[in-house]
């Protein structure tokens, strides 16, 4: 009997800044290069200078490195579920979790600002800590810090008592009566915590975006009203 079942449809995100890659590394060759130069010719140039122009190269070569071992792909999608991808893990999450997709904005005065983020608000945060990796939940506790400096300053500007949002504890009790421990337990409180500030429980930086967060907003709707 043959299977004539369809092949899943998966679409695959792949970062633009990961093809910046390359052209910082050129630039930070060609600045070394051009240094190099400098230096054997004895022009006449302040040591600070040459300090300077060694210090950007390598900064430049690093930073241009980091971004070409970064994953290519960032993200994958199938009509069921969107994955994260990190070189430190992955998480995620079905389509029927999601309550709602958008930017993240912030008040300043009377305007909002949008950040360089897309924000995911679920249904239930428990699927999510089922799986992710646990490397990739202690990299995102750090490295979204300054997105929840960023949302207590201006969404809880009259705030005094911060210690509730960085003294995370390290015990969770799902909806579900599950009790999570650790880094999934942090996680989830601070998964908590952005949703009560910004509205949105994950959040995906636009780094990892093939496209800016708005014209990206609009493609994932697309995704979402075709996907059965």
């Amino acid at each position: 009997m043959n299977d004539t079942s369809t092949p899943e449809r998966i679409v695959y995100v792949q970062p633009l800044t990961r093809s910046h890659g390359l052209g910082f590394n050129a630039l930070g060759v060609v600045i070394f290069a051009v240094t190099m130069f400098l230096w054997l010719t004895d022009t006449p140039i302040i040591a600070a200078a040459y300090g300077l122009l060694f210090i950007t190269s390598a900064v430049l070569i690093f930073l241009g490195s980091a971004k070409i071992f970064e994953p290519p792909v960032s993200m994958s999608i199938t009509p069921q579920t969107i994955t994260y991808l990190h070189r430190r893990g992955t998480w995620q999450i079905q389509w029927d979790n999601i309550l709602r997709f958008d930017i993240p904005r912030l008040h300043r005065g009377l305007e909002l600002e949008s950040m360089p983020y897309i924000g995911f608000r679920l249904h239930d945060i428990e699927p999510v800590l089922q799986s992710i990796t646990p490397r990739l939940a202690v990299y995102l506790l750090s490295e979204q810090r300054h997105l929840l400096i960023a949302a207590l300053r201006h969404e809880r500007p009259d705030l005094r008592e911060y210690s509730p949002y960085f003294e995370v504890p390290d015990r969770y009790k799902g909806a579900s009566g599950t009790e999570y421990r650790g880094v999934q337990a942090m996680f989830a409180v601070r998964c908590e915590h952005f949703r009560e500030l910004l509205g949105y429980d994950l959040f995906v930086s636009a780094t990892a975006l093939d496209r800016p967060p708005e014209e990206f907003i609009t493609w994932l709707q697309q995704l979402k009203n075709t996907r059965t």
